[in-house]
């Protein structure tokens, strides 16, 4: 009878799976083992203790007791052990959200690297006369305007509207059109005129502001319809000093060599591997790419 079973055994699925796993476990302990030793140790020293008693603090308004800082080094421990099984079993490469994780915490490192460079002065007058249209106060303008709406009027509302321009410079009063909003308007900065109104209708404004226009002009086409304007006062954009604005231009200068860097830096890294990427082609659809997935 016993030799009847070890054939049976030997067919079993069962102990063909197990003996599987003990093979892949088995190369994987092997394999795991070839590293250096250091890479065997895990440490928590007194640097990542400070930093971890530190968020603990800022978080509870208080300093750790020692069995709370115990049970965050053991924390730690535990997260590292975890971390380097699963880079060892390469559970990170199918992972997107991993991979893109890791990427940012480079370019973040990065960005830290590159912040810590000190500018001279020279650097950030000249970045500042460089951007001089950053950092300047606003133009400001108030006017008035008269609508004439093309959902109202068609094609006629253009004309109806050259029409009360030629009544409203004779000195006399006109019917326009209700319009969604104020026809008195103060901006503190005309580009403002964009959103509401639309850039031809800013364009037309600002030119007519800067010509020191102080009759009524138009008609002025809008994306509501057409607009006869006036100009009660306009103040062309100022520089702001240098000594008011020198933190905002550091800044700036600052994300600048950043990008700047980071750019470097990818352009370091795209030297240093085989970049291959396939010829690529223009697909119409999903059936066209496995199309071409089949193609020989």
């Amino acid at each position: 009878m016993a030799s009847n079973l070890v054939p049976r055994l030997l067919r079993e699925p069962l102990l063909h799976f197990a003996v599987l796993g003990a093979l892949l476990f088995g190369a994987y302990e092997v394999t795991r083992s070839d590293g250096p030793e250091r890479d065997r140790v895990v440490e928590v020293d007194r640097h990542e203790l400070n930093r971890l008693a530190a968020q603990w603090e800022a978080q509870w308004r208080r300093p750790p007791s020692t069995d709370e800082l115990a049970r965050l080094a053991e924390a730690r421990v535990q997260e590292e052990l975890l971390y380097r099984e699963a880079v060892a079993m390469s559970l990170d490469r199918g992972d997107a959200v991993v991979r893109r994780r890791l990427g940012q915490k480079l370019t973040i490192a990065w960005a830290d690297l590159a912040a810590l460079a000190v500018p001279e002065e020279s650097a950030l007058t000249a970045y500042y006369e460089a951007h001089a249209d950053r950092y300047q106060v606003p133009a400001e303008l108030t006017l008035s305007h008269r609508f004439f709406s093309r959902d109202r009027r068609g094609a006629e509302a253009e004309s109806a509207a050259a029409t009360a321009l030629e009544r409203l410079l004779a000195g006399a009063t006109v019917q326009d059109d209700a319009f969604h909003g104020a026809k008195l308007l103060t901006l503190p900065n005309p580009q403002r005129l964009v959103g509401d109104f639309g850039a031809t209708f800013r364009d037309a404004v600002l030119a007519a502001a800067e010509a020191a226009t102080e009759d009524w002009f138009g008609p002025v086409r809008s994306a509501y319809g057409w607009h006869l304007v006036r100009i009660h006062t306009y103040t062309t954009p100022q520089p702001r000093p240098f000594d008011e604005v020198r933190d905002q231009v550091h800044l700036d200068w600052q994300r600048e060599q950043i990008e700047r860097d980071r750019e470097r830096r990818l352009e370091a890294l795209r030297d240093a591997y085989d970049v291959r990427i396939a010829p690529l082609a223009p697909v119409t659809d999903r059936g066209d790419a496995s199309r071409q997935a089949d193609a020989p």
